[in-house]
C-alpha cells in the first residue's frame, strides 16, 4: 500500500479509535500496552498528543506521543533539534522501508517507533484499498470547512492567509539564521562540519553574536550555496544535497585556480563525493565515455583536497520521480549556481538588484535570470548517465523552480542580510518583493485548498500562507485554533 496517500490526519483518527488487531510491537521487537492515548495537542508546534501513557514490556512511561506518516520526517520536520519533542515516548509511522528502528529526541534520548500499518484492521484496510482503486485518496487534498466557509469573506481568509504567508517567511529567515551561527561558530573554532551532525543548538544559545561575527564573506556564500542545493533537491534529495554543499565546502572550492573550465571541475568533485559518479568501464555510449574520462581527470587532480564524508549512492532518490527532476540534473544545474557564487559575486549582484531596480516586474526577472540555467552540453542530452534521453532537456533550473529558490531561499536570506547589517531601506524592498511575488508554476495542494476556500490569487505570500495553512492546522485537525475554523465552526 502507497505511503504517500496517507495523510497524517489519517493516523491520528486510527490512533484515536485504537482499530487495531494483534499486539503492538514496536520496530526492535518490544510489546506495547496502550494505557492513555494522550489529549490531541491544540498548540501549533509540539507533539500530536499530550499526557499519555503506554507500556514498554514491563516498563509504563507517561509523555507525549508523534505521529509523523514516514520516519524520515521526524528529521525533516526538525524534531530532533526540537525541545518541544523531548517528552515524546512513543514515534508512530505508516510504514517504514528503512532499517531506522527509533528516533532520537534533541537530548539525545532514544525514543522507540512502531509501524501502524501492521496493526490496523482490516476493515480499515479495505476501506483505504476502495479509495485508492476509486481514486479518492489522492485526488484533492481534503480541509474540513470546505463546503462550510462561504459565509467567511474573502477578505478576511486573504487577509488570514496573508498573516500565515508572512509568518512561513519569518519561520524559513529564523532556520537561514541559526545555521548562519552554526557556521560563525565553527569559523571562529576553525572547526571542520562534522561527519556525525550534532546538535549546536544548547550551546549556540549561550554565545551572544554581533554583527562583526558575520562579516566574512565566505560564511554568506556557504550559506546560500547550502541552501540553493537543499531546494534543488525537492523533498526526497534535499538532505543528501545539503549533505554534499557541507561536504564540498566553499573554502575549498576558492582554493582552485581555473580560468576555464571551473565548472567541469565542480562537476567533477561533486559528482564525485556524491557517489554519482559511475565506474569507467560501465559506460554504455561514447559521448558519455568521453565525459566521464574528463570527470575522472579532473577529480584525480583535485580528489586530495580535504572533503567531507562522501555518499554512497544507493541513498540518492530517483523513485517515482520525473528525470528532470533528477539528483544527476540537479547537481549539474546547481554547479551553474555554485559557479556564480565563486566567480560571478552572486551575492554582490543580488544586493545590487535591490539597490537599483525598482520596477517589480523587472526585479523578478532578474532575479529569475539569475537563477535560471539552461541545459547545455551533455546534460541536455542526458537524464543518467547511463542512457541518454528520449527527449532533449531545455532546462537544469526551470522558471518554476528558480521562483521556489526565490521565495523560499533567496528572499528570506537577504532580508537577513539587510536586518543584520542594518540596511532599512532594502530590508523593506525584499519584503515588499515578497508580498508582490507573482511566480510561476502551479502547486496542486494549493490550487486544492484555494478551490475549497472559494479564493484566488497568484501572489506568492497567498501560496505560502496556504501552504502554512495546511500542514500546520489543516492536516492537524487544529481547525480550532485556526482563524478561519474558529468562524466555521
Amino acid at each position: 500500500m502507497d505511503k504517500r496517500i496517507i495523510s497524517e490526519k489519517f493516523l491520528c483518527e486510527i490512533w484515536e479509535k485504537h482499530n487495531f488487531v494483534g499486539n503492538l510491537k514496536t520496530f526492535d521487537g518490544k510489546s506495547i500496552e496502550v494505557l492513555s492515548k494522550g489529549e490531541p495537542n491544540k498548540d501549533l508546534e509540539g507533539p500530536d498528543y499530550l499526557d499519555a501513557k503506554i507500556k514498554i514490556d514491563n516498563t509504563t512511561f507517561s509523555g507525549d506521543i508523534e505521529i509523523d506518516t514516514e520516519i524520515g520526517n521526524w528529521k525533516n520536520h526538525n524534531h530532533h533539534k526540537n525541545k518541544k519533542y523531548n517528552k515524546v515516548i512513543l514515534h508512530i509511522v505508516y510504514a517504514n522501508n528503512t532499517n531506522q528502528k527509533f528516533v532520537t529526541a534533541e537530548n539525545k534520548r532514544v525514543i522507540p517507533s512502531i509501524s501502524l500499518s501492521e496493526f490496523i484492521t482490516p476493515n480499515i484496510k479495505q476501506s483505504l484499498t476502495d479509495q485508492i482503486k476509486s481514486g479518492n485518496a489522492s485526488k484533492s487534498y481534503y480541509i474540513r470547512c470546505a463546503g462550510l466557509n462561504n459565509e467567511v469573506s474573502e477578505k478576511f481568509k486573504e487577509n488570514y492567509l496573508l498573516s500565515l504567508g508572512s509568518k512561513r517567511f519569518n519561520y524559513k529567515k529564523e532556520k537561514i539564521f541559526n545555521r548562519l551561527k552554526e557556521l560563525a561558530y565553527l569559523s571562529q573554532r576553525e572547526l571542520k562540519e562534522p561527519i556525525v551532525n550534532y546538535d549546536l543548538g544548547s550551546e549556540l544559545e549561550r554565545i551572544e553574536f554581533n554583527y562583526n561575527d558575520f562579516t566574512a564573506p565566505v560564511l554568506w556564500e556557504q550559506l546560500l550555496y547550502e541552501n540553493v542545493f537543499t531546494a534543488l533537491g525537492y523533498s526526497k534529495n534535499k538532505e543528501n544535497m545539503n549533505k554534499l554543499a557541507k561536504s564540498v565546502e566553499i573554502k575549498l572550492l576558492r582554493s582552485i585556480k581555473s580560468n576555464s573550465n571551473l565548472d567541469k571541475i565542480l562537476e567533477a568533485i561533486l559528482f564525485s563525493v556524491s557517489g554519482l559518479l559511475p565506474e569507467v568501464k560501465e559506460l554504455p555510449d561514447e559521448e558519455t565515455s568521453v565525459y566521464i574520462r574528463e570527470l575522472y581527470e579532473l577529480w584525480h587532480e583535485h580528489h586530495d583536497y580535504d572533503y567531507g564524508a562522501k555518499l554512497h549512492p544507493t541513498s540518492w532518490n530517483f523513485f517515482r520521480m520525473r528525470p528532470q527532476n533528477f539528483p544527476t540534473v540537479r547537481i549539474a544545474g546547481g554547479v551553474k549556481i555554485l559557479e556564480k557564487i565563486l566567480v560571478g559575486n552572486l551575492i554582490h549582484e543580488l544586493i545590487k538588484l535591490f539597490e537599483t531596480e525598482k520596477d517589480e516586474k523587472q526585479l523578478r526577472q532578474k532575479l529569475r535570470n539569475n537563477f535560471i540555467v539552461k541545459a547545455e552540453g551533455y546534460w541536455g542530452e542526458h537524464f543518467l548517465f547511463d542512457q541518454p534521453a528520449k527527449t532533449k532537456l531545455l532546462y537544469l533550473v526551470g522558471v518554476s523552480r528558480a521562483d521556489e529558490i526565490i521565495i523560499n531561499i533567496i528572499l528570506p536570506f537577504l532580508s537577513l542580510y539587510f536586518e543584520i547589517f542594518n540596511k532599512r531601506e532594502l530590508l523593506n524592498s525584499v519584503l515588499n518583493s515578497y508580498l508582490n511575488y507573482q511566480q510561476a508554476g502551479k502547486n496542486k495542494l494549493v490550487e486544492d485548498v484555494m478551490s475549497s476556500l472559494k479564493i484566488r490569487s497568484d501572489r506568492s505570500v497567498i501560496y505560502q500562507g496556504i501552504l502554512h495553512l495546511y500542514w500546520n492546522y489543516c492536516n492537524k485537525n487544529k481547525c480550532n485554533i485556526c482563524e478561519i475554523g474558529k468562524k466555521v465552526f
